[in-house]
């Protein structure tokens, strides 16, 4: 098989994981960034002197936004075929997959997942899921794994993860927030993606997922423009 009857076979399992879920994508509110960096000081502080007392934030749901049937129509048909997320807002590789040296010890070794640039930014699942993993280990400190199907997605070096085991998620879903945990030289994001349990390049999937979505956002402003010009 050649890499891209390769590539065509995860895209044809990656559409078949997404339509395999009905969930329609849930947004919440979410804390401005400065307010973040405010809190993990604080409670980075609070622990240190051993005082932090305070129960982990709690992510609490939008009050749902007034719209007319028909758009609402339009807009739940879109979330339901798109159920596709980039992991962070802004997607800046600053470390790819494959070879490179290594930033503790500068030996040539396997990196297997992208590095992103971060600034305690929310996180989310890029497809609906079910947590498989969510605590902290010696590399990646503070991670989450999620399984979709045939694919397990990683999201390390959180600052907090905000979803349990077994969990049930969904595309979009904020699941930590970024940080600088385990064995990271600064802030980041560490994103990987296993297919049939062995390690696969994620940039085709992100190139892929934006190419949707951009795709999705035009044809819902066509929707929502011939809406209005109808009324």
């Amino acid at each position: 098989m050649n890499k891209r009857q390769k590539i065509n076979k995860i895209f044809l399992l990656l559409f078949f994981v997404i339509f395999s879920y009905n969930a329609v994508g849930q947004f919440n509110t979410l804390l401005p960034k400065d307010k973040i960096k405010e809190e993990a000081v604080d409670e980075i502080i609070a622990e240190e002197q051993g005082t932090n007392k305070t129960a982990p934030r709690q992510v609490q749901p939008l009050q749902p936004i007034k719209i007319d049937d028909e758009k609402q129509y339009v807009i739940d048909g879109m979330n339901k075929r798109q159920n596709l997320a980039l992991p962070i807002d802004e997607i800046k590789i600053n470390s790819p997959y494959g070879y490179r040296n290594d930033p503790f010890t500068g030996k040539r070794t396997f990196h297997r997942g992208v590095d992103m640039d971060a600034d305690f930014n929310y996180v989310y699942s890029i497809m609906p899921g079910k947590v498989v993993k969510s605590g902290r280990n010696r590399e990646l400190g503070e991670f989450i794994q999620v399984e979709h199907g045939e694919f397990i997605t990683t999201y390390g070096h959180l600052f907090q993860r905000l979803v349990s085991m077994k969990e049930a998620v969904e595309a979009g879903q904020p699941i930590g927030i970024s940080g600088s945990s385990g064995r990271s030289t600064g802030e980041h994001l560490h994103f990987g993606i296993l297919f049939n349990g062995k390690s696969i390049d994620p940039l085709p999937i992100l190139n892929y997922i934006q190419y949707v979505m951009q795709e999705a956002k035009i044809e819902l402003e066509k929707a929502i423009s011939n809406f209005n010009i109808n009324q």
